[in-house]
């Protein structure tokens, strides 16, 4: 019996190692799934996924552009709320939304797009709206 040996183990230390051990782990993977998935919302457009909106003012008339996002690209740009006095008053509106909306569903961006001189102040007017849009959905 002499070379009996006993091993005396505290569960409360042996319970805060566990615990230590199962949070080290936690957050190695946690860091591992972090730096694995970094740029992977840039690379899909950078944009989060929704409906924006946002406020037109030409001359004295209000209007609304609309921006939907759908898997961090853009979908679509519309004019919402456009009212009859817009389309008296402004007839290059609807021309020049035409021409805005092709080419930033093109690019997925509001920079960099070019009009024709005939429609320079409406476009600029939809583009600020529609950049403003973009400018709230980036994530």
């Amino acid at each position: 019996m002499r070379n009996t040996k006993f091993v005396v183990v505290k569960l409360r230390e042996l319970l805060k190692t566990a615990v230590f051990a199962i949070l080290g782990v936690i957050i190695l993977l946690g860091l591992i799934h972090f730096f694995l998935h970094m740029g992977s919302e840039e690379s899909a457009g950078g944009y989060r996924d929704g409906t924006y909106e946002a406020e037109l003012s030409l001359g004295a008339q209000q209007a609304s552009v609309q921006v939907e996002i759908a898997d961090g690209k853009i979908t679509d740009v519309a004019m919402i709320d456009e009212r009859e006095a817009i389309a008296v008053l402004y007839p290059a509106v609807e021309t020049a939304m035409e021409e805005v909306r092709a080419q930033v569903l093109q690019k997925q961006s509001a920079e960099g797009v070019t009009v024709s001189s005939q429609h320079t102040y409406s476009a600029q007017v939809l583009l600020d709206g529609i950049a403003a849009c973009l400018e709230e959905a980036q994530s």
